[in-house]
C-alpha cells in the first residue's frame, strides 16, 4: 500500500514531536536508551516509520542538539535583552548560562557532553553552535565599542566561554567539592575576566597618554 504524500509542513510537525520525545528519552533513560523502537513506542507509531524523518540514529541525535541548542541560545538572549548597559549584559549572558545549567542540566549535557557526531560534522549543529556563541562575541564587542572594555573581542568572549563551561561541566558531574559550588564561583570568575579586559583599557589609556606627552615635549 502506497503510502500517503506528505507537505513539508507535516514533516516539520512530525520531526519536530520525535525530536522532542526522543530529548525525554535521552534526559530521563539515558543516551543509550534512545533506539528507533523506543521512540516508536512512545510515538505510538510503525517501529519504521522514524526512518521516513531520520536517516539514522545520529542524524536524530543531532536533530536534539541543534534543538537544545537553540533552546539555550533564546534562553540567554531573553535574559540579555532585559539590560540595557554593555557590562550587565556581559554579566547577564553568563548569569543566564548558569541558570540555564541549573534549571536544564539534561539538555546541557546533551548540547556538550553527549559523544560524536561533533558539531563541525552536520551543517545544522554548526549553524546552531556558532549562533551561541557568536550571540556571546556580539555582547563584548558592545562593551569595546561603548569604551567599557578593551581588546579582541572574540578572544574575550572565548575567556569567558571556556571558563564558564569549564565551571558547568564540572557542575554538572557533581565534581565542584572543595567548598565552593557554582553559585559561589561564577561570578568572581566573570568579574575577574572583565577586570582584566578593563585593566587593559586603563594600560592603554596610560600609555597613549605618555605616547601624546612625549610628542608635546618633543
Amino acid at each position: 500500500m502506497t503510502r500517503p504524500q506528505l507537505s513539508a509542513d507535516d514533516i516539520e510537525v512530525m520531526r519536530n514531536r520525535l525530536t522532542a520525545l526522543a530529548l525525554d528519552i535521552t534526559i530521563r533513560e539515558g543516551a543509550d536508551a534512545l533506539t528507533f523502537r523506543r521512540l516508536a513506542e512512545l510515538a505510538g507509531i510503525s517501529h519504521t516509520l522514524p526512518y521516513r524523518y531520520f536517516d539514522n540514529k545520529e542524524a536524530l541525535v543531532v536533530a536534539i542538539r541543534v534543538e537544545c541548542t537553540r533552546h539555550f541560545e533564546r534562553f540567554v538572549r531573553d535574559r540579555e535583552q532585559r539590560c540595557t548597559q554593555p557590562l550587565e549584559k556581559i554579566r547577564a549572558v553568563a548569569e543566564a548560562y548558569v541558570e540555564y545549567v541549573k534549571t536544564f542540566p539534561g539538555e546541557y549535557l546533551t548540547i556538550f557532553t553527549m559523544h560524536p557526531p561533533a558539531p563541525d560534522a552536520y551543517a545544522d549543529l554548526l549553524a546552531a553552535r556558532r549562533s551561541l556563541f557568536d550571540h556571546a562575541v556580539d555582547v563584548v564587542q558592545d562593551a569595546i565599542d561603548s569604551g567599557r572594555l578593551s581588546g579582541d573581542a572574540r578572544a574575550i568572549a572565548h575567556l569567558l566561554w571556556v571558563s564558564l563551561h569549564g565551571l558547568m561541566t564540572l557542575h554538572v558531574a557533581g565534581q565542584l567539592v572543595h567548598g565552593m559550588d557554582l553559585d559561589a564561583l561564577a561570578q568572581p570568575l566573570v568579574e575577574q575576566i572583565l577586570s582584566g579586559a578593563q585593566a587593559s583599557d586603563s594600560r592603554t589609556r596610560k600609555s597613549r597618554s605618555s605616547a601624546a606627552a612625549v610628542r608635546r615635549r618633543g
